[in-house]
């Protein structure tokens, strides 16, 4: 588990833990979390240290088992405070970037080179057009759909994550999702590399993913889905809830916090207008077990059973 993994679920641990509502078997769990591994102890120290940033946010006192913080209510500046530091802590990665579109836009693009680009909502990237020889994207979060200028002398280069694509000219779409990147190929041909050094040729209808980095099997491309946001559409077939808010916070500017891998791991199948995300949490909410819990620019998601 990477070290960006460990301070999302020390985030978590520490919203609950200070939210009022943890159970005795919640803190038990939380301290179990802790003590489970050094790094586990230094990423709670470490998010400890960051949410005492703010005066008006007390610091919170070390996790104990046998103290229910049923009793301990936030004050309503102080969880505005807290919310307010981790809406800044939790800033979206490329927040700098020279190329972005805001939650809930879908914005068009012409680089330098005549290559057009549609982005989905809150993504981001830099561009490149002469880096060393060749037009580099590197892209830090999103969604993106490319439709790269022939140039066989200046190949078209994108970073996204830990994955590597390398074209000409052709079309395809970029899909940024937690620990994967999805790319599906609509026109022409794609060459892909991961981390490890391994390279496939990409053929128009074909997608793939790569996964904690590796690349993954190379399968027949499901249009309906991976390309519906380009037509309006949220299309979810069997999705973890997981991957589902990641792909609504391209609409609406909120935090989601996680507090339980059970409601991570639910499965959501529907389709919803992609300009309206309400619909797809009213959904979430009436038809799996799960707890909502709004909080000023954050939404904590829990299992409830």
């Amino acid at each position: 588990m990477t070290d960006q993994d460990l301070r999302r679920q020390a985030r978590e641990w520490l919203v609950l833990l200070n939210s009022g509502n943890a159970s005795e078997a919640e803190c038990a769990a939380a301290e179990s979390w802790r003590r489970a591994s050094p790094r586990h102890a230094a990423a709670l120290a470490e998010v400890e240290r960051l949410w005492a940033l703010l005066g008006q946010v007390e610091r919170a006192p070390a996790v104990s088992p046998s103290v229910p913080r049923r009793t301990r209510r936030w004050s309503v500046p102080l969880a505005t405070a807290a919310c307010l530091l981790l809406a800044f802590w939790l800033a979206p990665p490329g927040w700098h970037a020279d190329v972005r579109s805001a939650a809930g836009e879908i914005r068009s693009v012409q680089l330098s080179d005549g290559s057009q680009l549609q982005l989905n909502g809150a993504t981001a990237l830099d561009w490149d057009a002469d880096a060393g020889g060749l037009r580099h994207v590197r892209m830090y979060r999103g969604q993106a759909d490319f439709h790269v200028a022939a140039d066989a002398r200046h190949p078209f280069v994108i970073d996204a994550g830990q994955a590597h694509i390398r074209v000409t000219g052709t079309r395809f779409d970029v899909n940024m999702l937690d620990d994967q990147v999805l790319l599906a190929v609509t026109e022409g041909q794609v060459q892909v590399r991961d981390e490890q050094g391994h390279e496939r040729a990409m053929q128009a209808g074909e997608q793939i993913a790569w996964q904690a980095g590796r690349l993954q099997v190379v399968q027949a491309l499901d249009a309906a889905r991976s390309l519906a946001w380009q037509r309006g559409r949220l299309v979810f077939r069997d999705r973890p809830l997981s991957e589902v808010f990641s792909e609504l916070s391209r609409q609406q500017a909120q935090h989601v916090l996680f507090l339980d891998d059970k409601a991570r791991e639910l499965k959501v199948t529907g389709v919803f207008a992609l300009h309206d995300p309400q619909a797809v949490l009213r959904a979430i909410e009436t038809t799996l077990p799960v707890k909502l819990t709004r909080l000023p620019g954050v939404l904590l998601v829990s299992s409830d059973d």
